[in-house]
Formats: structure tokens, sequence, C-alpha cells
């Protein structure tokens, strides 16, 4: 059964190209569109899409408002966030909506199918995942039925419970915001995890699971990073959770923040003698991959470090924002094309990787004030 896939965009040369430069049904994709946020809500609660496309900046209601007002809809939808705009700002302030990737216009069809082929390997691990859970939790109940086991075990199979903390790491999207989010996000996660808990009837035995799953994923996320158990033991409070009293949310939701904080702190950490090899190092790789639509999230994935740390990294070491700086690397590479050679219009926007004429056009004129036609006639005046 095909994935149901919706692109909105408020430009229809913009949103045509999305719906016809890739062959979507081929790839496995029911194609639904919409031209603003109001529209694509109203698809969104009709058809049931799986994975959403959308733009930032347009009218009746804006991306990040139909992300939210989404999400309120169904959980497990994918978002993917297209944008000209500056990156991070977005990627921040969409962390917390849960948003699973970010495109910068320009980007090439093969990328925006890359990133939603993602999206839809994500949804297919949640549904396994999900299914697995359902095994395990089937075989510990007739485990405790078939040898009649005392009743202290019930929490492991207790519906409420087994569905909630194994939904928790999903719903917080723990590894995003330890990379990617501010002080502000860790806060909020820390809220929503309060959230759960307080839903859950508890004891001290299913709290220690909570926590538990929690420390586990953590030390997932910082192995990546080339941590090891001991980098994760030193944040730990061993005498606060050992002596921790299940009955007062207060201080469990005060030992949750301090983990999460000291945590981010160690994902945010990178030795200063570093920092200005690996800024040389991305601008080498900007320099040489600049049309093929690189992100600052993958930037950061690709050097081991936050997206949040990174964009300030990034900026403090060149004065720059990541986005400002690909678009003044594309922006000089059209001037030289423009001025130097004989090349149509198409075919500088193709080797500067946008997806097309229109597209190449349409930023050129912000960037520069005039279209690249006009800038072409007009080189010695301009």
């Amino acid at each position: 059964m095909p994935y149901k896939l919706l692109l909105v965009d408020d430009e229809k040369p913009i949103r045509e190209k999305l719906i016809n430069n890739t062959d979507w049904e081929a790839n496995g994709y029911h194609v639904f569109s919409a031209a603003d946020g109001e529209e694509a809500l109203a698809v969104i609660k009709k058809e049931g899409i799986n994975i959403l496309v959308t733009d930032i900046q347009m009218p009746k209601l804006n991306g990040m408002n139909l992300i939210e007002k989404s999400k309120n809809i169904n959980e497990q939808l994918k978002v993917i966030v297209i944008s000209g705009y500056a990156e991070f700002e977005y990627a921040q302030k969409s962390i917390r909506f849960g948003v699973n990737d970010y495109l910068l216009k320009p980007f090439r069809s093969k990328k925006l199918l890359e990133v939603v082929n993602r999206a839809r390997d994500d949804l297919v691990k949640e549904k396994n995942d999900k299914e697995k859970l359902a095994g395990l939790r089937g075989e510990i109940s007739n485990y405790i039925n078939d040898h009649q086991l005392d009743n202290i075990y019930n929490w492991l199979v207790d519906d409420n419970f087994f569905q909630r903390q194994s939904l928790i790491l999903k719903r917080i999207q723990l590894e995003a915001v330890l990379k990617r989010g501010s002080r502000e996000d860790i806060l909020k996660m820390v809220a929503k995890i309060m959230e759960e808990i307080r839903d859950i009837s508890l004891n001290r035995e299913k709290l220690y699971v909570i926590l538990n799953n929690l420390i586990l994923e953590s030390f997932r996320v910082i192995k990546e990073l080339d941590y090891g158990a001991e980098d994760l033991m030193q944040i730990i409070d061993q005498d606060k959770i050992k002596k921790i009293n299940h009955e007062n949310y207060e201080e469990i939701e005060k030992l949750l923040k301090e983990f999460m904080l000291r945590l981010q702190g160690l994902i945010a950490f990178i030795p200063g003698d570093r920092n200005q090899n690996m800024i040389n190092e991305m601008k080498e790789y900007i320099a040489e991959n600049y049309q093929d639509g690189i992100t600052l999230s993958e930037m950061a994935k690709n050097f081991n470090i936050s997206t949040g740390h990174l964009s300030n990294l990034f900026h403090e070491k060149t004065g720059e924002s990541f986005s400002d700086y690909l678009n003044m690397i594309r922006l000089n590479k059209a001037k030289e094309l423009l001025k130097t050679t004989d090349y149509r219009i198409y075919q500088i926007a193709d080797e500067l990787g946008f997806n097309d004429a229109y597209y190449f056009s349409s930023w050129f004129k912000k960037m520069v004030g005039a279209s690249p036609t006009t800038y072409r006639e007009n080189i010695n005046l301009l």
C-alpha cells in the first residue's frame, strides 16, 4: 500500500516542480498537494497523510502553525521543512514540533526523494518496533500467567504503563533535542516527560524502568559521538537516583533537568583547538559540494556536533550564518558563470544544483535585486 505524501508550497510553479520532477508513484507514494496551510490541514484531516513536506512562509496558515496543528491530528506524522530563509532559526523552532528533516532552497529532486524515503524508513521502523514490543509484552504476560507469579510483576504488562513508557522516547524526540535543541527545548522535553509520568500509576519499579530507558537511550546518543560509559556516569547523580521518591514529582523533575542539561553540555563541548580546523574542513566541503543541497543538520551529523553548537560556532568563526555563507558561495559562482560564459540560464541553474531555471531566477532576483538575464545584460552598470 503506497504511503501518502503531501507537498505544500504557495508558489504554483514550485509546487508543480515538487509534484512532477519525481516519479512518486514508482517510488511507492500517493501524492497530494496544497497551496497553503489551511488547505494542507484539510487534506491531512481527510486523507490520513503519512509524510508532510511544507514550505515555511505561506499565507493564511504558515508552516510552523501547520506543523503544530498537524501533529495534534497525527502524532506519527513525519514532517520535512523546506525553506529559502535562515535555516537554523526555523530548524531550532521546529524541533519542538518533531520535524524530521530540513531542506534549504534550492535543492535537487533526488535530494527531496532522499529525505522523503528516510522519513518513510522511520515509519517502517516504528511500525516494526511497535509490533516487536507487542510481541514481547505477550511473551511476558504468558510467562507471568503460566508460572502464576506474584502480583508485583504485573506492572510489566500493565496496558497503560507498557504503552506509555515504550512511547515516551519517541514522543520527546530525545536525540534531536539533545543534538540540535536549546536549553529551552531541553526544559520543554523534561516537562513532556513529566506529563507522561504523571499519567502513569507510578511505583518505584516503574520509575526505575523509565529512568533506565532514558539513560540507555542517552548513552546510545553520546556513544555515536565517541563518548564512553565513563562520560555518561560522570553526569549521573547515582546517590539521588538511589534515594529518589517515586511520589515526589518535583524531585523527579529536578533530577531529570539536571541530567539532561549536563548531557546537552557534554554533547555541545568540543575542545577549542579543534574548532578552527573543523570550520576549515567544512568550508572545503561546502566549496566542493555546494550544488548538492547541503543542510546544516547534515553537516552537524557528518562532523559529530550538535546543530545548535555548529550554528553558533560557524557564525563565531566566519562572521556569517551557515545559510548566508552557503548562499554567498552559490551567488558568487552564479555571477562568475553569468559574466564569463555563454551558458543559458537553465544550464547555470543545473551547474549550481538548482532544480530548474525558475528556482534559480527567483532566488537570484531575491539575492541581487535583478534577474539573471538583466544582470548579464547590465554587468558593467551593476
